[in-house]
């Protein structure tokens, strides 16, 4: 059978080398910035680090260093600051999700932090656009939370009133762009931003404590499958897949994921057993990886293009839409990641043919939607 045009993927990218040595950020490599909002001179807020991984965040740094600059759908950065250490009231007009990796967190909502969350280690949260958030870390150490925002522009943050004020009381200001000037430094000039009326508070969104509620995903609220991969039927293979926004990578029709409003991006728990790969294939999306835990290899490209990279956890990996990638897990123990892929679609994988050879031999396939399923249900060559 001809397979639907519609469908086809886009044609094969190809990265070189020097493309994957940018792609691949490792824990040398990341740049803290600790200059790159208002408020770093406020008392309790001072050394609070900022990092820019995939885009330049919401930083109003003008010195901000971006490890990978290319625009991907999404922006990818990180904060860490030490015990005790405050992170200001702000908001935001697209989606911000926070995953802890390590330490615990006060999430603070509201202008003045009336709404309190807390979350620890592998748990994420989602903070709702048009609503002032901050966050204080309350763990033993400096902690460590990853970002992710949605969209390339994110339109710049609001800052509560009261951070501004204080703010200039210590010679920081904004610039009608958003970066911040210094009349410590002679920096100042007379047109600056000031403060949104106290009267616009009210038009912010709200929301109830049980609707905040919803947005937090911690380890008990995952739901694992062990056949979310067309690869998964096959030797070799052992992975599973947790949705937590939107439905990614999984192609078992019964995952459902605990959030699923559109955030411009999908976010996703990936487990590969030792010795374990996904198995090559490519997405059409851009996509990032967060290795959490493990040893990892990570393959771009296919056949005599193929480039293999050993890396470790707590590395940033960026690959492109279109390009043939397979992670494997060279490591004795579980390996963990997150994965974000563009756009609030599924992310359909076109697979290796020699896997999809070996899924009906084994007598698997995938239906119309993109689903595994048994082949003598599908009454047709598989996808």
């Amino acid at each position: 059978m001809t397979r639907n045009p519609l469908l086809q993927p886009s044609a094969d990218l190809i990265v070189d080398i020097d493309d994957v040595g940018r792609r691949i950020i490792e824990p040398h490599q990341f740049m803290a910035d600790t200059e790159a909002f208002i408020d770093v001179r406020l008392p309790g807020s001072v050394g609070k680090a900022s990092y820019s991984f995939i885009g330049p965040g919401v930083s109003q740094n003008a010195d901000q260093i971006v490890n990978l600059a290319e625009p991907h759908g999404f922006n990818i950065g990180a904060a860490s600051m030490p015990h005790g250490v405050v992170n200001n009231p702000h908001m935001h007009y697209t989606a911000e999700v926070f995953i802890c990796t390590r330490g615990r967190w006060e999430m603070r909502l509201g202008q003045y932090g009336e709404q309190t969350v807390e979350i620890g280690p592998n748990t994420l949260f989602s903070v709702p656009t048009w609503i002032f958030r901050g966050f204080k870390n309350i763990g033993d150490d400096d902690g460590w939370l990853l970002t992710v925002l949605g969209s390339d522009n994110t339109g710049g943050i609001l800052w509560a009133p009261q951070v501004l004020e204080a703010a200039a009381a210590t010679g920081l200001y904004l610039s009608p762009i958003g970066a911040v000037l210094d009349a410590t430094a002679g920096e100042l000039t007379n047109d600056t931003i000031t403060p949104i009326d106290e009267t616009r508070l009210g038009e912010l969104d709200h929301y109830t404590d049980a609707e905040i509620a919803e947005r937090i995903v911690g380890p008990d609220g995952l739901d694992w499958s062990e056949v979310a991969l067309l690869s998964n039927v096959l030797p070799g293979h052992g992975s599973a897949i947790a949705p937590v926004i939107g439905f990614g990578l999984t192609e078992d029709r019964q995952q459902r994921p605990p959030i699923w409003t559109p955030h411009g991006f999908t976010v996703e728990w990936l487990r590969l057993e030792p010795g374990a790969s996904t198995g090559l294939h490519r997405i059409d999306q851009n996509q990032a990886l967060f290795l959490v835990e493990g040893e990892w290899q990570v393959t771009y490209n296919r056949l005599d293009d193929q480039i293999s990279r050993t890396v470790a956890e707590n590395t940033v990996v960026s690959i492109p839409g279109s390009c043939w990638r397979e992670l494997t897990n060279t490591g004795s123990a579980v390996a963990t990641c997150l994965v974000v892929c563009a756009g609030d679609n599924r992310a359909r994988a076109d697979w290796d043919p020699g896997i999809v050879s070996a899924a009906a031999e084994a007598g698997w396939g995938r239906d119309a939607n993109g689903y595994i399923a048994p082949l003598d249900l599908l009454g047709r060559v598989p996808w």
